[in-house]
């Protein structure tokens, strides 16, 4: 769902896939589209999940990924890492903190 947004250019929705009403990227709304700016298209492989963990009434699961980043004046960027998923699991949390959310992200640059 996160990289069909980005695809799609509705960076909103992509944004919001991120915990905390999209805060845990680390950006804000215009900072975190600003940074897709100069990308033309994105291809993400994405690797097989790790084991589901628990911890404080909370699920996490990390999700390995390649990324390819093409950019508008035809060069290619390439990441390789993961990103982390959270969602609540505790009595009482909201169906919103019930659904999966990218908590963190940790992508390098490739060769």
């Amino acid at each position: 769902s996160y990289y069909d947004a980005i695809r799609a250019r509705d960076y909103g929705r992509a944004y919001r896939l991120w915990a905390d009403s999209g805060r845990a990227s680390g950006k804000s709304l215009p900072a975190f589209t600003l940074g897709f700016a100069e990308t033309a298209a994105t291809d993400v492989t994405i690797g097989t999940p790790g084991r589901v963990e628990g911890a404080a009434g909370s699920r996490y699961v990390d999700i390995p990924v390649d990324v390819a980043a093409r950019r508008r004046d035809g060069s290619v960027q390439h990441f390789r890492g993961s990103y982390s998923l959270r969602r609540a699991v505790v009595t009482g949390a909201s169906p919103e903190q019930r659904r999966w959310h990218l908590s963190s992200a940790r992508l390098e640059p490739t060769p």
